[in-house]
């Protein structure tokens, strides 16, 4: 009774958590990105872009580029528009121009283990071939609510039972799988342009510039193409994102072949060879025709940073 009230009270005050209820605006731009796909490095980069000389902080970047699972509906009508808003969810209609970042789902099942696991979201005892067979990242055959609550355990434990009356049924919104939050998104907006920017992981991180000048253009961002340097050199001082492929050196056998068992069209499609198909490409990826940058041979700006 007492969640009940609570939630009430919240949702006429406009404090609840917006989720995947925020009500979109036509001039809305969003970042859209799997958990464990590098979207939090994507945000920086964008919130980088947008004042270069103000470099952003855990706090001011949910003001410059809010996410849906930390902000009330009244924080979100306070948001300087356009918006650009990060989500890690599946194909929404309502959703305007998306700049889609998609990673290697071997590395995706890594990254996320390791997040979970030193955030407590996931038990110590847990072996990373158990957490593969076993999460949401796999699952098709399951309605995905409530995992932002369990994976931002932080979040929880601060807002306590406030941050739990604001959620309806405990939902924020969901990723499902990773195959199908990618073809969601390819399969309804993959053949626009205008309308859908891809981005993979691999060539952001191979190329930060270049892939920065492409979202710049695409979000758009008054001024921003000629900030896309010191964007860049600000977000140095960040959070250091993971060279490709640490799949090869801490992914089980029988995990590699559970996720191209069940994703192998896909991962194929976004450019990213099986290991029965590899022939040497230390990144795994093939040609992808849909983007003009796959396959670069560049030196990593960040490489140096592991």
């Amino acid at each position: 009774m007492m969640i009940r009230l609570g939630y009430l009270a919240n949702y006429f005050l406009e404090r609840d958590i917006a989720g995947r209820t925020l009500y979109k605006l036509p001039d809305d731009t969003f970042l859209v990105a799997y958990p464990g796909s590098g979207g939090q490095w994507l945000r920086r980069l964008v919130a980088n872009l947008m004042d270069p000389s103000n470099p952003p902080t855990g706090t001011n970047v949910i003001a410059r580029v809010p996410d849906l699972y930390h902000l009330s509906r009244r924080g979100f009508a306070k948001i300087r528009r356009p918006r650009i808003i990060f989500s890690h969810e599946c194909f929404d209609a309502e959703y305007g121009r998306v700049a889609y970042l998609v990673r290697d789902p071997r590395d995706v099942a890594v990254s996320f283990y390791e997040q979970g696991r030193k955030g407590g979201s996931i038990e110590r005892s847990l072996s990373l071939e158990q957490f593969v067979s076993t999460s949401f990242i796999m699952r098709t055959d399951e309605y995905q609510g409530g995992w932002s609550e369990e994976f931002s355990g932080s979040i929880q434990a601060n807002r306590g039972f406030a941050y739990r009356s604001r959620l309806k049924d405990e939902f924020l919104g969901t990723p499902a799988s990773w195959g199908e939050n990618v073809m969601s998104w390819m399969g309804a907006r993959g053949l626009d342009p205008k309308s859908l920017l891809l981005i993979r992981y691999e060539d952001l991180f191979s190329d930060p510039g270049r892939e920065l000048g492409r979202i710049a253009e695409f979000l758009p961002l008054d001024g921003a193409s000629g900030c896309i340097e010191s964007a860049l050199r600000a977000a140095q001082g960040q959070a250091t994102p993971e060279s490709p492929g640490k799949w090869r050196t801490v992914l089980p056998e029988s995990a590699v072949q559970a996720i191209e068992s069940e994703w192998g069209p896909v991962m194929t499609a976004m450019g990213y060879a099986l290991t029965s198909a590899e022939a040497g490409d230390d990144h795994g990826t093939t040609t992808v025709p849909m983007l003009e940058n796959a396959n670069r041979a560049a030196t990593p700006e960040w490489g140096s940073r592991e």
